[in-house]
């Protein structure tokens, strides 16, 4: 699996670039967590990315459309709230879908690959367009009832110290992405303070 998402979502040896950019360089550590998950850590190096401290200069430069640019490209490859619903709605839609017979529980299926693209603009009157929107649909269903099953935080004893969450749970809620302009720290926008942060695509893939 590490090997697929190398060379499928990072681009490596691979004919398009990664979901993130175009991959210079990577390194990855394998972690066991003490409940026998492995799961991996990675550091990306993106092709023609900027030094940390070039990235705060132009962030700090209110002349520059840089800092419009930045939060773009960061709230298009990750976020902290589900897809176009909050967690009420998605909970009433999961809780729906699953009285249904033919129901299947995303946690135990693979993904449904999308239809190709169409060469022009969406028309409702085009076949291929009303398949490829469909699926646009179910895949936001597909990834909020994986979110509500596997990226909700839920405090146990295990995770306190002291009644504290060790994993720092809630976290703060954001409603709109912003820039401390003291610090060039980026605040990105989280509407859900008991999910996990994550990118939708690579949550539908695994």
């Amino acid at each position: 699996m590490v090997k697929l998402f190398i060379k499928h979502v990072l681009g490596i040896q691979s004919d398009h670039e990664g979901l993130y950019g175009k991959t210079s360089a990577y390194y990855g550590t394998v972690e066991q967590q003490g409940r026998l998950t492995l799961h991996l850590h990675l550091l990306l190096w993106i092709t023609n990315s900027l030094s940390p401290q070039d990235v705060r200069e132009r962030i700090m430069d209110v002349n520059s459309d840089f800092q419009m640019r930045i939060i773009a490209y960061l709230e298009g490859t990750h976020q902290g709230e589900f897809i176009g619903n909050n967690i009420q709605q998605v909970q009433a839609e999961v809780d729906f879908q699953m009285s249904h017979p033919d129901y299947k529980d995303p946690t135990q299926t693979l993904p449904e690959a999308p239809p190709p693209r169409c060469s022009h603009a969406m028309d409702t009157s085009c076949e291929d367009c009303k398949e490829t929107h469909e699926w646009k649909q179910q895949f936001k269903n597909v990834v909020n009832d994986l979110l509500l099953k596997s990226n909700m935080h839920k405090c146990r004893n295990h995770c306190k110290v002291k009644g504290i969450c060790k994993a720092r749970f809630p976290r703060e809620v954001i409603l709109q992405t912003n820039i401390d302009m003291l610090t060039g720290y980026i605040y990105i926008k989280k509407l859900e303070s008991w999910l996990n942060t994550f990118t939708p695509t690579l949550t539908y893939l695994l």
